[in-house]
């Protein structure tokens, strides 16, 4: 910004003394402003959102732990290769799966379809996340997982307050251009109207 824009925009602030400057266009002057300040306080709100979703997060994390564990299974079948989604665009996405098996603490044998990478074969070894009774559960987030969800989390609370605040002020804008417009249309229909004549 050179110093003539920043003359411009000092000149259309609110508090501008320029006998031009109408009522509306104080008036979107500092619906601007608002806007501006609204985006900023929006700033430490959403920081803090995401402070709470992390520790939050870590903490359910390290819950998990204490009841959950990675088993050692072993493959009882020859991968195999998955679709697990498709798109128009491109081919089809695809993973090698294979069933699991392991034994339980109470001596009873389990099994699940688990992801597998190239090159396994039956009688190669994965881990299984399970609880303490042995059924399979989801792996524990890790603290860069809960990291990625907090700042997303702090972006999109950001994010909703800067739309909301821009579309509240393109409102002011719109109701005060159809202010405007009014009044010109006003001042059109009395233009060149003389004093004590009826307009025909």
């Amino acid at each position: 910004m050179n110093a003539d824009q920043a003359l411009r925009l000092w000149r259309l602030a609110p508090w501008s003394r320029n006998l031009l400057m109408r009522a509306t266009d104080r008036f979107d002057s500092v619906a601007a402003v608002v806007m501006i300040t609204l985006i900023l306080i929006a700033v430490p709100f959403a920081a803090a959102l995401g402070t709470a979703t992390y520790t939050g997060l870590n903490e359910q994390s390290h819950s998990e732990l204490q009841t959950r564990h990675a088993q050692s299974a072993v493959l009882i079948d020859d991968p195999r290769l998955v679709i697990i989604g498709r798109a128009p665009s491109r081919s089809p996405e695809t993973q090698d799966r294979a069933t699991a098996q392991w034994t339980a603490p109470d001596g009873a044998l389990r099994s699940t379809v688990v992801d597998t990478k190239p090159g396994m074969h039956r009688g190669d070894t994965v881990d299984v996340w399970v609880d303490r009774d042995g059924n399979v559960v989801d792996e524990p987030r890790s603290g860069v997982g809960n990291a990625e969800i907090a700042v997303s989390a702090a972006l999109s609370a950001w994010s909703v307050a800067a739309v909301c605040s821009f579309v509240l002020y393109m409102g002011v804008r719109w109701m005060n251009r159809r202010s405007q417009m009014r009044h010109w249309d006003q001042e059109w229909k009395d233009f060149g109207r003389t004093p004590g004549w009826p307009v025909s």
